[in-house]
Order: C-alpha cells, then structure tokens, then sequence
C-alpha cells in the first residue's frame, strides 16, 4: 500500500512554463486540463528508478527550457518492504535518492540559467509528515536494513 500527495501549480496558472514530471502520464493529462493558463508539458519520471530519472534529466535538458526553479515532491510512503529496480528500499529512493541524483543532473542547467538571466534559481525539497509515523531508531534501522535484516 502507498500514499500519495497530488501537487499543485500555482505557477501554471499564472502564466509560467511548467515541466509536471509524472510517474502515471494518464493522471498528469487529466491534472493538466483542470488547470487553466500557462505552459504545462508532461513528462515521465518514476523517482524510484534511476534510469527513469536519468531519461526525464535528458529529456528537459533537450527542451532547452531554461531552469528557475526545481521542486523535489514526492512525498511517497511505502508501507510493505519493497526495493526499487536498483536495489534501494523504496520509500527512501523515492524520497531521498531520485531526488538527489535529479537534482544533480539538472543543477549545472540552473547555474548556466542564473549565470544568463542574472537571476539565482531556487531548490525546494519539500518532505512530508511520514517520518513521524516512524517509532524506532533510525541509525540502527538503516544499519539493519544494510544488513538486511529488515
């Protein structure tokens, strides 16, 4: 079972280009025709896949859009034990690991932008509440999970 949270954006709707990266490309056409005004272009990413990751970094960076702002949203609770196709524990390659590496991959095209723009960029990570749901310890829960006792 997993728990998501729908985004919004606001930014659309006055008026931005906004790239809506989207695990279920379906959901993301439904969102972008309730949302009036602005640029949207969807493209497919899956968080939990570095691959994905990867090809969604390549494919913005093809567009040539400049980049002003990235915010990292996942915001996905995965209760069963599962690992992503690389071998993570989900939750945390959704949350933390796709995140890290989108972030990287994209970083030096919000430098060029702000270094062309004279406008600094903006990262927002933004978490959630589900961290505290968790009542264990989570040094030794993450050494258990390296050792795969979980």
């Amino acid at each position: 079972m997993t728990m998501s949270c729908r985004p919004r954006w606001p930014g659309a709707a006055r008026g931005a280009r906004v790239i809506l990266p989207a695990r279920n490309t379906e959901a993301a056409e439904e969102l972008k025709s309730s949302i009036a005004g602005g640029d949207l272009t969807i493209l497919p990413l899956d968080l939990s896949s570095l691959s994905s990751v990867r090809s969604f970094a390549s494919q913005f960076l093809a567009l040539g859009f400049p980049l002003n702002i990235l915010i990292n949203n996942a915001g996905r609770f995965v209760f069963d034990q599962a690992e992503s196709e690389d071998g993570f524990e989900l939750t945390f390659a959704i949350n933390f690991i796709g995140h890290f590496l989108l972030t990287n991959l994209l970083l030096e095209k919000m430098v060029e932008t702000a270094r062309e723009t004279g406008i600094e960029g903006r990262i927002v990570n933004v978490s959630s509440v589900c961290h505290r749901w968790f009542s264990g310890d989570p040094i030794d829960y993450f050494r258990r999970l390296a050792a795969g006792e979980v």
